[in-house]
Protein backbone atom coordinates (compact mmCIF):
# COMPACT_ATOMS: atom_id res chain seq x y z
CA UNK A 1 0.00 0.00 0.00
CA UNK A 2 3.33 2.23 -0.53
CA UNK A 3 1.35 3.81 -3.27
CA UNK A 4 -2.01 4.75 -1.23
CA UNK A 5 0.16 6.40 1.77
CA UNK A 6 2.06 8.38 -0.84
CA UNK A 7 -1.28 9.62 -2.23
CA UNK A 8 -2.78 10.08 1.30
CA UNK A 9 0.08 11.82 2.29
CA UNK A 10 -0.15 14.15 -0.68
CA UNK A 11 -4.02 14.91 -0.37
CA UNK A 12 -3.23 15.85 3.57
CA UNK A 13 -0.65 18.13 2.42
CA UNK A 14 -2.57 19.85 -0.99
CA UNK A 15 -6.13 18.88 -0.60
CA UNK A 16 -6.68 19.24 3.31
CA UNK A 17 -4.29 21.20 4.43
CA UNK A 18 -3.74 23.43 1.68
CA UNK A 19 -0.30 24.41 2.71
CA UNK A 20 1.29 27.89 0.92
CA UNK A 21 5.07 28.34 0.13
CA UNK A 22 6.46 29.53 3.20
CA UNK A 23 4.05 28.14 5.63
CA UNK A 24 5.83 26.25 8.12
CA UNK A 25 4.09 22.52 9.07
CA UNK A 26 4.50 21.14 12.64
CA UNK A 27 3.25 17.21 12.28
CA UNK A 28 2.61 15.52 16.27
CA UNK A 29 3.49 11.78 15.72
CA UNK A 30 3.48 8.66 17.46
CA UNK A 31 5.36 5.30 17.79
CA UNK A 32 2.53 3.89 15.52
CA UNK A 33 2.36 6.81 12.89
CA UNK A 34 5.86 8.31 12.88
CA UNK A 35 6.78 6.44 9.68
CA UNK A 36 3.53 8.40 7.81
CA UNK A 37 4.48 11.27 9.25
CA UNK A 38 7.97 11.46 7.94
CA UNK A 39 6.68 11.50 4.64
CA UNK A 40 4.29 14.16 5.06
CA UNK A 41 6.61 15.77 6.54
CA UNK A 42 9.31 15.96 3.48
CA UNK A 43 6.11 16.89 1.42
CA UNK A 44 5.01 19.65 3.24
CA UNK A 45 8.64 20.82 3.00
CA UNK A 46 9.28 19.79 -0.59
CA UNK A 47 5.94 22.02 -0.86
CA UNK A 48 6.31 24.69 1.06
CA UNK A 49 10.29 25.29 0.67
CA UNK A 50 10.93 25.85 4.32
CA UNK A 51 11.58 22.97 6.98
CA UNK A 52 8.48 20.89 8.79
CA UNK A 53 8.66 19.87 11.94
CA UNK A 54 8.25 16.60 12.83
CA UNK A 55 7.46 15.94 16.91
CA UNK A 56 8.17 12.62 18.10
CA UNK A 57 5.31 11.81 21.53
CA UNK A 58 4.68 9.09 23.31
CA UNK A 59 3.03 8.57 26.45
CA UNK A 60 2.46 12.48 26.38
CA UNK A 61 5.93 13.41 26.44
CA UNK A 62 7.87 14.96 23.75
CA UNK A 63 10.78 11.87 23.04
CA UNK A 64 12.39 13.83 19.86
CA UNK A 65 11.85 16.93 17.15
CA UNK A 66 13.52 16.45 13.74
CA UNK A 67 13.47 19.17 11.28
CA UNK A 68 12.47 18.06 7.86
CA UNK A 69 14.60 20.07 5.43
CA UNK A 70 13.29 21.03 1.68
CA UNK A 71 15.67 20.64 -1.65
CA UNK A 72 15.14 24.53 -2.36
CA UNK A 73 14.54 27.54 0.20
CA UNK A 74 11.64 29.89 0.11
CA UNK A 75 13.12 32.24 2.81
CA UNK A 76 12.04 32.56 6.46
CA UNK A 77 8.85 30.67 7.35
CA UNK A 78 5.78 33.05 7.08
CA UNK A 79 3.22 31.26 8.71
CA UNK A 80 2.77 27.81 10.70
CA UNK A 81 -0.01 24.73 10.48
CA UNK A 82 -0.13 21.93 12.88
CA UNK A 83 -1.24 18.48 12.33
CA UNK A 84 -1.74 15.63 14.50
CA UNK A 85 -1.54 12.56 12.84
CA UNK A 86 -3.33 10.25 14.95
CA UNK A 87 -3.93 6.51 15.49
CA UNK A 88 -6.78 4.42 16.46
CA UNK A 89 -7.12 3.29 20.11
CA UNK A 90 -8.08 0.04 20.44
CA UNK A 91 -10.16 -0.18 23.79
CA UNK A 92 -11.78 -2.41 26.34
CA UNK A 93 -14.79 -1.12 28.18
CA UNK A 94 -14.30 -2.49 31.79
CA UNK A 95 -17.14 -1.19 34.69
CA UNK A 96 -14.28 -0.66 37.42
CA UNK A 97 -12.83 2.11 35.06
CA UNK A 98 -12.94 5.25 36.25
CA UNK A 99 -14.02 7.34 33.14
CA UNK A 100 -12.02 10.01 33.11
CA UNK A 101 -10.06 12.28 30.34
CA UNK A 102 -7.65 9.24 29.35
CA UNK A 103 -10.56 6.53 28.96
CA UNK A 104 -13.20 8.99 27.73
CA UNK A 105 -10.08 9.72 25.06
CA UNK A 106 -9.43 6.00 24.37
CA UNK A 107 -13.52 5.47 23.72
CA UNK A 108 -13.90 8.21 21.43
CA UNK A 109 -16.12 10.17 23.76
CA UNK A 110 -13.96 12.66 24.95
CA UNK A 111 -15.20 16.81 23.99
CA UNK A 112 -13.03 19.33 23.35
CA UNK A 113 -13.26 21.33 26.94
CA UNK A 114 -14.47 25.26 26.03
CA UNK A 115 -12.35 27.54 26.64
CA UNK A 116 -12.66 30.83 25.80
CA UNK A 117 -9.42 32.37 26.33
CA UNK A 118 -7.25 29.87 25.23
CA UNK A 119 -8.61 29.33 21.66
CA UNK A 120 -5.37 28.44 19.20
CA UNK A 121 -4.40 31.49 16.53
CA UNK A 122 -2.46 28.77 14.46
CA UNK A 123 -4.46 26.16 12.13
CA UNK A 124 -4.71 23.00 13.59
CA UNK A 125 -6.09 19.92 12.00
CA UNK A 126 -6.13 15.96 12.69
CA UNK A 127 -6.03 12.91 10.46
CA UNK A 128 -6.40 9.25 11.25
CA UNK A 129 -3.41 6.68 9.87
CA UNK A 130 -4.49 3.32 8.90
CA UNK A 131 -3.44 1.00 11.38
CA UNK A 132 -3.54 -2.97 12.18
CA UNK A 133 -6.23 -2.27 15.14
CA UNK A 134 -8.06 0.00 13.25
CA UNK A 135 -8.43 -2.32 10.31
CA UNK A 136 -9.41 -5.17 13.12
CA UNK A 137 -11.47 -2.92 14.85
CA UNK A 138 -13.91 -1.97 11.12
CA UNK A 139 -13.48 -5.44 9.41
CA UNK A 140 -12.27 -8.25 11.75
CA UNK A 141 -9.71 -9.94 13.33
CA UNK A 142 -7.28 -10.62 11.38
CA UNK A 143 -8.10 -7.74 8.70
CA UNK A 144 -5.18 -5.71 7.60
CA UNK A 145 -3.92 -2.42 6.75
CA UNK A 146 -4.87 -2.59 2.97
CA UNK A 147 -8.41 -2.72 2.67
CA UNK A 148 -8.56 0.36 5.26
CA UNK A 149 -6.46 2.33 3.04
CA UNK A 150 -8.71 1.83 0.04
CA UNK A 151 -11.66 2.40 1.99
CA UNK A 152 -10.34 5.43 3.32
CA UNK A 153 -8.87 6.64 0.28
CA UNK A 154 -12.33 5.92 -1.92
CA UNK A 155 -14.63 7.89 1.60
CA UNK A 156 -11.45 11.39 1.42
CA UNK A 157 -11.91 10.94 -2.32
CA UNK A 158 -8.27 11.18 -2.58
CA UNK A 159 -8.40 10.24 -6.13
CA UNK A 160 -11.03 13.16 -7.29
CA UNK A 161 -8.69 16.03 -5.99
CA UNK A 162 -9.19 19.37 -4.57
CA UNK A 163 -12.04 20.82 -6.77
CA UNK A 164 -15.04 18.62 -5.52
CA UNK A 165 -13.77 19.57 -1.95
CA UNK A 166 -13.42 23.18 -2.55
CA UNK A 167 -16.82 23.33 -4.19
CA UNK A 168 -18.50 21.60 -1.37
CA UNK A 169 -16.87 24.17 1.41
CA UNK A 170 -18.01 26.88 -0.57
CA UNK A 171 -21.53 25.70 -0.64
CA UNK A 172 -21.71 24.64 3.77
CA UNK A 173 -19.88 28.40 3.82
CA UNK A 174 -23.19 29.94 1.97
CA UNK A 175 -25.72 27.26 3.44
CA UNK A 176 -24.45 28.42 7.11
CA UNK A 177 -24.11 32.36 6.37
CA UNK A 178 -28.21 31.66 5.08
CA UNK A 179 -29.13 30.12 8.26
CA UNK A 180 -27.42 32.57 10.51
CA UNK A 181 -29.07 35.02 8.65
CA UNK A 182 -32.52 33.08 9.05
CA UNK A 183 -32.38 33.76 13.28
CA UNK A 184 -33.35 30.33 13.74
CA UNK A 185 -34.89 29.88 17.04
CA UNK A 186 -35.90 26.09 17.05
CA UNK A 187 -35.73 23.49 14.69
CA UNK A 188 -38.32 20.11 14.34
CA UNK A 189 -37.36 17.49 12.24
CA UNK A 190 -38.43 13.74 11.79
CA UNK A 191 -37.59 10.67 10.18
CA UNK A 192 -39.21 7.54 10.51
CA UNK A 193 -39.50 6.98 13.72
CA UNK A 194 -37.36 9.61 15.19
CA UNK A 195 -39.08 12.88 15.85
CA UNK A 196 -37.61 15.75 17.79
CA UNK A 197 -37.76 19.42 18.56
CA UNK A 198 -35.40 21.65 19.78
CA UNK A 199 -34.55 24.99 21.02
CA UNK A 200 -31.12 26.26 19.40
CA UNK A 201 -28.36 27.69 22.05
CA UNK A 202 -27.75 31.44 22.28
CA UNK A 203 -24.40 32.51 22.21
CA UNK A 204 -22.96 30.59 19.59
CA UNK A 205 -23.52 30.18 15.63
CA UNK A 206 -24.30 27.39 13.18
CA UNK A 207 -21.16 26.50 11.53
CA UNK A 208 -19.29 23.85 9.74
CA UNK A 209 -16.39 21.37 9.90
CA UNK A 210 -14.50 23.30 6.92
CA UNK A 211 -13.08 26.80 7.81
CA UNK A 212 -12.14 30.22 5.84
CA UNK A 213 -8.38 31.39 7.88
CA UNK A 214 -8.28 34.81 7.68
CA UNK A 215 -6.21 34.80 4.78
CA UNK A 216 -9.10 33.49 2.79
CA UNK A 217 -8.23 30.16 2.30
CA UNK A 218 -9.97 26.95 2.91
CA UNK A 219 -8.83 24.95 5.31
CA UNK A 220 -10.05 21.49 7.34
CA UNK A 221 -9.44 20.88 11.03
CA UNK A 222 -10.87 17.05 9.74
CA UNK A 223 -11.98 15.83 6.47
CA UNK A 224 -14.44 15.23 4.87
CA UNK A 225 -16.55 17.84 5.64
CA UNK A 226 -19.67 17.75 4.72
CA UNK A 227 -22.01 18.96 7.83
CA UNK A 228 -23.78 21.73 9.17
CA UNK A 229 -23.82 22.05 13.18
CA UNK A 230 -26.41 23.36 15.08
CA UNK A 231 -25.49 23.95 19.00
CA UNK A 232 -29.23 22.91 20.72
CA UNK A 233 -30.05 24.43 24.43
CA UNK A 234 -29.23 21.65 26.46
CA UNK A 235 -32.47 22.35 28.38
CA UNK A 236 -34.51 22.22 25.98
CA UNK A 237 -35.01 19.26 23.53
CA UNK A 238 -37.87 16.61 23.32
CA UNK A 239 -38.60 13.73 21.37
CA UNK A 240 -36.85 10.32 20.28
CA UNK A 241 -33.80 9.46 18.16
CA UNK A 242 -33.42 6.14 16.35
CA UNK A 243 -29.94 5.59 15.03
CA UNK A 244 -30.02 4.34 11.19
CA UNK A 245 -26.25 3.60 10.88
CA UNK A 246 -23.69 1.77 13.10
CA UNK A 247 -21.56 3.75 15.52
CA UNK A 248 -18.85 3.19 17.88
CA UNK A 249 -19.90 3.19 21.60
CA UNK A 250 -17.45 2.75 23.78
CA UNK A 251 -15.80 -0.25 22.57
CA UNK A 252 -18.45 -1.59 20.51
CA UNK A 253 -20.42 -0.86 17.74
CA UNK A 254 -23.98 -0.45 18.12
CA UNK A 255 -27.10 -0.91 15.50
CA UNK A 256 -30.58 0.33 15.87
CA UNK A 257 -30.33 2.33 19.28
CA UNK A 258 -33.32 4.18 20.38
CA UNK A 259 -32.98 7.23 22.51
CA UNK A 260 -35.57 9.09 23.89
CA UNK A 261 -35.19 12.85 25.48
CA UNK A 262 -37.15 14.97 27.71
CA UNK A 263 -36.80 18.72 28.52
CA UNK A 264 -32.94 17.82 26.89
CA UNK A 265 -32.14 14.94 28.87
CA UNK A 266 -32.11 11.39 27.60
CA UNK A 267 -34.86 9.76 29.78
CA UNK A 268 -34.46 6.43 28.15
CA UNK A 269 -31.66 4.76 26.12
CA UNK A 270 -32.62 1.13 24.35
CA UNK A 271 -29.59 -0.57 22.59
CA UNK A 272 -28.48 -4.12 22.46
CA UNK A 273 -25.49 -2.98 25.14
CA UNK A 274 -27.75 -1.25 28.12
CA UNK A 275 -24.71 -1.17 30.86
CA UNK A 276 -22.73 1.43 28.10
CA UNK A 277 -25.63 3.45 28.24
CA UNK A 278 -26.09 4.17 31.95
CA UNK A 279 -22.17 4.45 32.11
CA UNK A 280 -22.37 6.98 29.37
CA UNK A 281 -25.13 9.06 31.08
CA UNK A 282 -23.51 8.99 34.11
CA UNK A 283 -20.07 10.38 32.91
CA UNK A 284 -21.44 13.86 34.26
CA UNK A 285 -24.37 15.61 34.84
CA UNK A 286 -24.62 17.24 31.46
CA UNK A 287 -23.01 13.68 29.48
CA UNK A 288 -26.71 12.69 28.74
CA UNK A 289 -27.89 16.34 27.91
CA UNK A 290 -28.46 17.84 23.97
CA UNK A 291 -25.54 19.29 22.65
CA UNK A 292 -25.92 19.95 18.74
CA UNK A 293 -28.22 18.94 15.63
CA UNK A 294 -25.66 18.05 12.72
CA UNK A 295 -27.08 18.01 9.43
CA UNK A 296 -25.50 16.59 6.15
CA UNK A 297 -27.12 16.08 2.68
CA UNK A 298 -28.33 12.44 2.63
CA UNK A 299 -26.42 11.61 -1.08
CA UNK A 300 -22.93 12.63 -0.38
CA UNK A 301 -20.31 10.20 -1.22
CA UNK A 302 -19.34 9.70 2.81
CA UNK A 303 -23.35 8.66 3.04
CA UNK A 304 -22.42 5.28 0.81
CA UNK A 305 -20.75 4.10 3.43
CA UNK A 306 -22.71 1.62 5.68
CA UNK A 307 -19.85 1.12 8.37
CA UNK A 308 -18.13 2.69 11.18
CA UNK A 309 -14.80 3.83 11.00
CA UNK A 310 -14.96 3.90 14.75
CA UNK A 311 -13.90 7.77 14.94
CA UNK A 312 -16.44 10.02 15.29
CA UNK A 313 -14.73 13.14 13.05
CA UNK A 314 -15.02 10.53 10.29
CA UNK A 315 -18.21 8.54 11.03
CA UNK A 316 -20.33 11.89 11.50
CA UNK A 317 -20.22 12.87 7.25
CA UNK A 318 -22.16 9.79 6.62
CA UNK A 319 -25.74 11.36 7.74
CA UNK A 320 -27.06 13.65 9.82
CA UNK A 321 -26.55 13.67 13.46
CA UNK A 322 -27.28 14.15 17.12
CA UNK A 323 -25.09 15.29 19.31
CA UNK A 324 -25.17 14.75 23.36
CA UNK A 325 -22.46 16.20 25.65
CA UNK A 326 -20.16 18.84 25.03
CA UNK A 327 -20.76 21.46 22.30
CA UNK A 328 -18.12 22.57 19.84
CA UNK A 329 -16.03 25.22 20.99
CA UNK A 330 -15.08 26.56 17.90
CA UNK A 331 -18.75 27.49 17.58
CA UNK A 332 -19.34 29.24 20.47
CA UNK A 333 -19.01 33.38 20.02
CA UNK A 334 -19.37 34.59 23.84
CA UNK A 335 -16.24 35.67 25.68
CA UNK A 336 -17.38 35.45 29.19
CA UNK A 337 -17.22 31.76 30.02
CA UNK A 338 -20.01 32.47 33.07
CA UNK A 339 -22.02 33.00 30.13
CA UNK A 340 -21.91 29.63 28.72
CA UNK A 341 -24.52 27.67 31.15
CA UNK A 342 -26.78 31.01 30.92
CA UNK A 343 -27.39 30.41 27.25
CA UNK A 344 -27.97 26.48 27.41
CA UNK A 345 -24.19 25.59 26.09
CA UNK A 346 -23.46 22.11 27.09
CA UNK A 347 -20.30 22.04 28.67
CA UNK A 348 -19.87 18.27 29.06
CA UNK A 349 -16.46 16.45 29.64
CA UNK A 350 -18.61 13.61 27.27
CA UNK A 351 -19.64 13.77 23.96
CA UNK A 352 -21.76 11.18 21.81
CA UNK A 353 -22.76 11.44 18.21
CA UNK A 354 -26.01 9.13 17.01
CA UNK A 355 -26.27 8.85 13.41
CA UNK A 356 -30.29 9.20 12.46
CA UNK A 357 -30.11 10.64 9.22
CA UNK A 358 -31.47 9.37 5.89
CA UNK A 359 -33.32 10.19 2.39
CA UNK A 360 -36.61 10.34 4.30
CA UNK A 361 -35.43 13.16 7.03
CA UNK A 362 -37.82 16.56 7.25
CA UNK A 363 -36.47 19.63 9.02
CA UNK A 364 -38.48 22.89 9.82
CA UNK A 365 -36.92 25.66 11.78
CA UNK A 366 -38.84 28.91 13.62
CA UNK A 367 -36.79 32.24 13.28
CA UNK A 368 -36.90 34.88 15.60
CA UNK A 369 -39.40 36.72 13.25
CA UNK A 370 -42.06 34.16 13.95
CA UNK A 371 -41.94 32.53 10.18
CA UNK A 372 -41.43 28.95 9.73
CA UNK A 373 -38.99 27.67 6.73
CA UNK A 374 -38.29 24.29 5.78
CA UNK A 375 -34.67 23.98 5.51
CA UNK A 376 -34.17 20.03 5.21
CA UNK A 377 -36.43 18.35 2.65
CA UNK A 378 -36.24 14.79 1.68
CA UNK A 379 -32.92 14.08 3.11
CA UNK A 380 -31.33 17.43 1.28
CA UNK A 381 -31.07 21.20 2.35
CA UNK A 382 -33.53 22.84 0.96
CA UNK A 383 -32.63 26.68 0.58
CA UNK A 384 -31.22 28.71 -1.93
CA UNK A 385 -27.93 26.91 -2.00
Amino acid sequence: MNYLADRYADFIVHSMLRLEEGEKLTVHANSETVEFAHRVAHEAAESTGVSAALVYIENGKVESVDEIEPSYSAGDARGNVMLNLASFTPSVYRSDDELDAVHLQMHRLLADPVFLDRRIGIPYAVAYVPTASWAEFVYGSGATTDQLYLDLADYLGIEDGDAAARTQARVLELRCRELNELDIRSVELEIGRTRLSARLAEGARIGSSAVRLPGGRTFYPTFPAEDIIFPLDYRHADGTIVSSYPFRFFDRVIQGAEITVKDGRITSFSCDAPQLAQAYVNIDTMAGMAGELVLCDSMTPSSRFDLAFGIPLLDRMRTSCMVFGGVSPELVTLEDEAQLDACGLNTSFARLEVPFGGRDLNVSALTGDGRRVQIYKDGLFSLGI
